[in-house]
């Protein structure tokens, strides 16, 4: 790997579950907890598609297919195993919907259909440690707002039919109740933002209504936030409220970057065209930083930036070695790194496997 080779760091790694044990179309975008547990959406042989959770070397079904079918990707999961994820509801046409689930208990936060949202167009959810989801979603007159919900009635976040917005992407929570969405502005600018809740009791003890603080992340100083062309991914963001997300500008480089309302800071060079394109940069409440990306000599690996700057250091890349074989693709989700500085991604290997892995990271 020719950035920044992984010779500070030693790597780990364990196998979770790949394609000679049972499964296939294992999840490109698999997310982890900080008890290390993994989630994953996968194939499995004589119960078709479903939700997955590995602990500690055992794999539990969370949800599987039956009245439901063509489970979103990227799934996510909280402190306490929860585990978030959309799929289609077969028994309804065209209609989504966003569960929580322990394998033993199901929660439903929103049937697409009932809320009169277009079900093809349902955002990705992400789940904070008390059970809440945000999301965004299509309504049946287009117009789209971001929410949040624990299985009861939805808030809104922030809509198009209230002017500023036009458009928004996938979402993130975290575990102090912000929300942190990638927008386009009615002037066709975009940026991401983070919303802070805010709750008015009034003069009674009815229960509070919620009202939110929005405001952008951005960094005159950064070349990114100045570029009137830059486009944003789907974010995440740590309990400190900063913002891990890819901007692309107009020429064509990328930057990963971390950032709150006062200041950004590039995890990678916004100068530099090493990088070709980017997905999913997940962060720690440490402030680690961990991305895939493509490479412009063709390769495609999964870095991480420790040092708070520029720095991304490679821990796995197309043509190493893993599990006897090796690398041909890679990926990874924005929920896929914890606290212990472990992530989860998908991987192909020359002979044939796919699965989901768990790397370790260890600083010498």
């Amino acid at each position: 790997m020719a950035l920044g080779q992984a010779t500070s760091l030693d790597c780990a790694f364990v196998n979770v579950a790949d394609s000679t044990r049972g499964f296939s179309g294992l999840s490109r975008f698999p997310a982890i907890n900080n008890r290390g547990d993994v989630a994953f959406i996968a194939n499995k042989v004589g119960s078709g598609q479903g939700v997955f959770k590995w602990e500690e070397g055992t794999i539990k079904t969370i949800a599987s297919s039956g009245n439901l079918n063509n489970f979103g990707d990227d799934v996510a999961i909280n402190s306490a195993g929860v585990v978030g994820y959309d799929a289609a509801l077969t028994n309804s046409t065209n209609d989504r919907a966003i569960f929580t689930s322990n394998g033993s208990w199901t929660r439903m936060i929103v049937d697409a259909n009932q809320q009169g949202f277009l079900g093809r167009f349902l955002g990705s959810p992400s789940i904070n440690a008390w059970g809440t989801v945000a999301f965004f979603a299509f309504r049946m007159d287009f117009s789209e707002a971001v929410f949040t919900g624990n299985g009861g009635a939805l808030t809104t976040v922030a809509d198009t039919t209230k002017g500023t917005f036009s458009g928004f992407e996938n979402a993130a929570i975290n575990n102090f109740g912000r929300v942190a969405f990638p927008a386009t502005r009615e002037d066709g600018s975009q940026s991401v933002f983070i919303a802070t809740p805010v709750e008015d009791r009034g003069t009674d003890d009815s229960k509070p209504e919620i009202s939110w603080t929005i405001s952008a992340v951005t960094d005159p100083q950064n070349p990114l936030f100045t570029d009137p062309f830059a486009t944003f991914g789907d974010p995440t963001i740590n309990d400190a409220g900063f913002v891990a997300d890819v901007g692309f500008l107009s020429s064509q480089n990328i930057e990963i970057f971390t950032g709150n309302i006062r200041r950004v800071t590039a995890r990678t060079d916004p100068n530099s065209s090493f990088f070709t394109s980017s997905e999913h940069p997940s962060v720690n409440n440490r402030g680690v930083v961990a991305f895939f990306a493509n490479e412009l000599s063709g390769g495609e690996g999964v870095f991480v930036e420790l040092t708070g700057g520029a720095s991304p250091v490679g821990v796995i890349g197309t043509g190493d070695a893993l599990f006897g074989s090796i690398v041909t693709g890679l990926d990874l989700g924005r929920f896929a790194l914890n606290d212990r500085d472990q992530l989860a991604f998908h991987y192909d290997l020359q002979d044939g496997r796919s699965g989901v892995a768990i790397l370790s990271l260890k600083q010498r």
